[in-house]
């Protein structure tokens, strides 16, 4: 199986937002660079379609579904992490009216919820059930292309490669980039990290 994880484009948030699960929609540039991403395919087309059911994910599973005449499937194992009550916030202000919490989170985020939300490891768990639920249903020569988040990717390339979950902030999961795995005999193969373009076979 190829397994091709994309990040949504851009978003309308101001520099410094912490977004998690607050529903924003893609920005004019985001929408453009995911146009740009999809004219970059090369090969057969995906047979499965997967997105985060948050409406950024959407829009950029869009561009995709209209590219290769398939239908989305939404799931939301594959949502950004929930950052409860500071979802929507602006960091700097978090840091401030909620200092002790955001230093008790920072220092342990891995295993640590954020207020009313989740932890790294929370995202570890349900995206790790979507992949295995993948690898059930999936055969050798299938293809999916799944969009989604940098905390949702970065979880899932944790699985994948066997890292540490606190290696994972090591990953880089830029908007509207590309990362691409193969699986098979039963271990998963880095063909590509963090591309700007669909690589060829």
């Amino acid at each position: 199986m190829d397994l091709i994880l994309v990040r949504h484009g851009q978003t309308e948030a101001r520099p410094g937002l912490c977004v998690g699960h607050a529903d924003l929609p893609l920005s004019a540039r985001g929408f453009t660079d995911v146009q740009q991403l999809a004219t970059t395919w090369v090969g057969v087309p995906p047979r499965f379609l997967f997105t985060s059911d948050l409406r950024r994910a959407q829009q950029s599973a869009q561009v995709f579904a209209a590219a290769f005449a398939i239908e989305p499937l939404s799931d939301p194992r594959l949502r950004e992490a929930d950052f409860g009550r500071w979802n929507g916030r602006h960091w700097n202000e978090v840091m401030q009216a909620d200092a002790d919490h955001y230093r008790h989170w920072f220092d342990n985020w891995v295993i640590q919820e954020a207020p009313d939300g989740e932890s790294f490891a929370d995202v570890l768990r349900r995206t790790g059930a979507w992949l295995a639920a993948l690898l059930a249903t999936t055969g050798d020569d299938d293809r999916v292309l799944a969009i989604g988040h940098a905390g949702s990717i970065r979880a899932v390339l944790c699985h994948a490669l066997g890292l540490p979950p606190a290696r994972a902030l090591g990953i880089a999961v830029d908007h509207s980039r590309v990362s691409r795995l193969r699986y098979a005999g039963g271990q998963f193969e880095v063909r590509c990290i963090n591309s700007s373009r669909f690589e060829k076979d």
